[in-house]
């Protein structure tokens, strides 16, 4: 039996696997309304698989990762986060949640200190500066003594 995607008109998605392809489409499962069948994804025909873009966190976040501003990177790192943004349009259950950074080099570069952690940490002293000091000790690690 086939496996194919429906849609309704209240937004639900879902795909059933039908006797064939002249059988009349489901009632919706959430609202019970009349479905349509959605035509196959590319993606699917493909490699038989659908793969999503790689998330936003994957993306270079400086000059050096860059290629230090090679053109075809760049070109290449803008498609994919286009095609992220689009996926992430259109299936909003996988939209990474970003924040804002306040600072991402030196002790930050791999645990980026972000405005809301930097605001919690400043909440108390009213201070962002001696917070920022804080949350750069905080990610210091400290080294092992020598033997």
């Amino acid at each position: 039996m086939p496996l194919y995607d429906y849609a309704c008109a209240c937004g639900a998605r879902f795909e059933l696997m039908v006797p064939s392809w002249s059988s009349p489409a489901p009632d919706c499962p959430s609202c019970g309304g009349a479905t349509t069948r959605r035509p196959p994804s590319p993606a699917v025909h493909g490699r038989g698989r659908a793969t999503p873009p790689p998330a936003m966190s994957k993306a270079p976040q400086s000059w050096e990762g860059l290629n230090n501003g090679d053109r075809d990177t760049i070109t290449h790192w803008r498609r994919t986060v286009e095609a992220r943004q689009e996926f992430e349009a259109n299936n909003p259950e996988h939209k990474e949640h970003r924040d804002a950074v306040a600072a991402h080099e030196g002790v930050f570069e791999r645990k980026p200190l972000t405005y809301k952690e930097l605001a919690s940490r400043a909440a108390t002293s009213k201070n962002a500066t001696a917070a920022a000091a804080e949350a750069s000790k905080d990610r210091v690690k400290p080294t092992a003594p020598k033997d």
